[in-house]
């Protein structure tokens, strides 16, 4: 019998690209899978969340690694113009947020990890305060500067014994807390609509994943090598736009009783066909 804890040899796999990745612990699902990993950004629309482009890599490289290639690859829409793009924790980093904003005019929005040090100019919320400890109200993101403008809370000031000191306007550096002073405040209504939309996001990865065949609990795609399955997904992304496409053009264009025109006419042309020919 042949004793595997004594074989040295690399393992491999039935795909030669395929690697080991780690996913969050699912029902009914191993932490450990073998495949790929797929990276997407997707927009909202009235029928839910559309895909525009997607990236697969091995299951190891890190999400953060991935941040820049994405934003990046947005220069390849030339009809859309991407100002904000909400990304969960795991593209969490600092200076990529500050690289994709100055050099790709993109804003990407996150939560905020547990263990970020927050400013002192900030409440535990992340929101920022004035000397007094009022929250403040944000004004607007200076992106010449990148520089986000606050003012004090007029409610708050009358009665504030800082009052004859304090200029009631208040500027913070993007590129010294890009997470807290960035376009879009930590804890604003934007990035709470912006949340709830990555939520609808995960919903539909989980939908497109139970699509696949399932085969002792773990997701399979019908090709091997990164090339195949990369272009197996843009295949099938471009195929619910192009399903999207088509119903928006039936519900805003062609007319409600389309269908029966055709058939109307169908009918007409068939009538006529099987008219007798006259000498």
């Amino acid at each position: 019998m042949w004793d595997q804890s004594s074989c040295d040899c690399e393992k491999t796999f039935s795909d030669p690209d395929a690697k080991v990745g780690v996913q969050r612990n699912k029902a009914n699902q191993n932490k450990f899978f073998i495949g790929y990993r797929k990276h997407s950004i997707v927009c909202p629309t009235p029928t839910g969340p559309l895909t525009l482009l997607s990236i697969v890599l091995p299951p190891d490289t890190a999400d953060i690694d991935v941040l820049l290639p994405l934003v990046e690859k947005l220069k390849q829409l030339d009809d859309i113009n991407v100002d904000y793009l909400i990304a969960d924790l795991g593209y969490f980093s600092a200076e990529d947020q500050v690289t994709a904003l100055k050099e790709h005019d993109v804003a990407v929005v996150t939560e905020v990890k547990k263990n970020t040090v927050i400013p002192e100019t900030c409440s535990p919320e992340g929101k920022p305060e004035c000397e007094a400890g009022h929250e403040l109200i944000w004004d607007g993101f200076d992106r010449e500067t990148y520089t986000s403008w606050f003012n004090g809370d007029e409610n708050k000031c009358q009665s504030c014994p800082l009052q004859g000191t304090c200029d009631k306007q208040f500027s913070f550096s993007f590129e010294e807390e890009p997470f807290f002073y960035g376009p879009v405040p930590q804890g604003s209504a934007l990035q709470g609509e912006m949340l709830t939309f990555r939520k609808q996001t995960e919903l539909a990865f989980a939908h497109e994943s139970n699509q696949l065949d399932a085969v002792m609990r773990h997701k399979k795609v019908p090709m091997k090598t990164t090339e195949k399955v990369q272009s197996f997904f843009i295949m099938r992304d471009l195929f619910r736009l192009i399903q999207r496409m088509i119903k928006h053009v039936r519900e805003t264009i062609m007319p409600e009783n389309h269908l029966d025109i055709i058939r109307e006419q169908q009918m007409m042309q068939v009538e006529q066909v099987s008219l007798p020919l006259g000498a």
